[in-house]
């Protein structure tokens, strides 16, 4: 077979997994379109959440004034609250630090924000499955507050900041809807992901409760800036995911059963810290790392390395890691690195032997 053929089957069998991961559900599924469902459906979570959550007072608790248990707690959670992906996040988290952030709760927000956004929890479960979900999920939040506290006791003595709280007075743009009212809007929304999934019918009926609650409660003016909000997150993440999917059938074509279980095959620290770093310096555009880690999956990786790629990958690049040496300084930049590669490592070996048990 020369160089052309190969080419053209690769590509080809590239398409051919696009092809089935959109219309033709795998041995076990019971959905395919369904998830892409769940996704969209997600998307409109996620510019709900731009367009009417007060990100402003989400970021006044990581101001310099704020109470440390507060600061941290904030930080760590604030992914779901702000619906961050892993292009968002580098330029709030150079804001909030420029502003007098910690650095040990901006780390916080840096680390854990691309791991527990609405999209890619909604991906997680949905493709990887409610152990590795969960994992990602307690993974992500408990070394956010880990690596944050490493990074502010080890340069606790060099740290300085502007203590200036008026920074973080961000003002949040009123919108006419009221507390309760929102609180209804999301809950609808979020029992529309879950039914979602795998009840289309419940989920058409919800659907039908949500246009009760946009023609009584939001104005023309909200619905286009939520439309907006969703159709900008669409337009530049759903591209991205596909172009993942198809590298992921390449990458299935080429790496053989035999080398996956060579390098990550099996639940020792040596293949977590492997997959971790491989996750550090690939460059995984939002979502993409979960069609790549399923493909991966299916080939023989164990899950514990797999966890640990689900956790360093999105929080790490290498364009990722030149943007945050410049924001935090090259030292500090590098033992934030070297943080998030091994302790992510240590938490898929955790994971993995979890998983073994259950």
């Amino acid at each position: 077979m020369n160089f052309l053929e190969t080419v053209l089957r690769l590509l080809l069998e590239g398409l051919l997994f696009l092809r089935n991961y959109l219309f033709f559900p795998a041995d076990g599924e019971t959905f395919s379109l369904m998830r892409l469902m769940s996704l969209f459906i997600a998307f409109a979570i996620s510019g709900a959440i731009i367009a009417f959550m007060p990100q402003g007072a989400v970021l006044r608790h990581m101001g310099p004034n704020a109470k440390r248990i507060k600061a941290y707690a904030v930080a760590s959670v604030s992914g779901i609250i702000l619906a961050v992906c892993s292009c968002s996040v580098l330029p709030m988290f150079a804001g909030i630090r420029k502003k007098g952030a910690g650095l040990g709760p901006a780390i916080a927000f840096l680390f854990s924000g691309p791991a527990i956004n609405v999209l890619a929890l909604t991906l997680t479960f949905t493709d990887l499955g409610p152990e590795i979900a969960i994992a990602r999920v307690i993974s992500a939040v408990v070394l956010a507050l880990v690596i944050g506290l490493l990074m502010a006791f080890v340069f606790k003595r060099s740290e300085k900041r502007d203590t200036d709280a008026n920074n973080f007075a961000l003002m949040d743009v009123a919108d006419g809807i009221k507390p309760w009212q929102k609180l209804l809007f999301f809950l609808t929304l979020f029992v529309m992901l879950i039914f979602g999934i795998y009840m289309p019918l419940p989920t058409l009926i919800v659907a039908g409760f949500l246009a009760i609650q946009l023609l009584l409660f939001f104005s023309r003016d909200n619905m286009k800036a939520w439309g907006y909000e969703t159709f900008t997150l669409a337009k530049k993440i759903f591209p991205l995911f596909l172009i993942g999917i198809f590298f992921a059938g390449i990458m299935q074509a080429i790496i053989t059963e035999d080398m996956l279980t060579q390098f990550v095959g099996r639940n020792r620290y040596p293949e977590n810290l492997f997959a971790a770093v491989i996750g550090a310096l690939m460059y995984f555009a939002t979502l993409t790392e979960i069609p790549i880690i399923k493909a991966l999956l299916d080939l023989g990786m164990h899950r514990g390395p797999a966890t640990a790629l689900l956790l360093a990958g999105p929080s790490l690049s290498l364009p990722n890691m030149i943007v945050i040496s410049k924001v935090v300084g090259l030292k500090r930049g590098l033992v934030y690195f070297t943080l998030v590669i091994f302790i992510s490592a240590a938490a898929g070996l955790i994971a993995g032997m979890i998983y073994g048990l259950l």
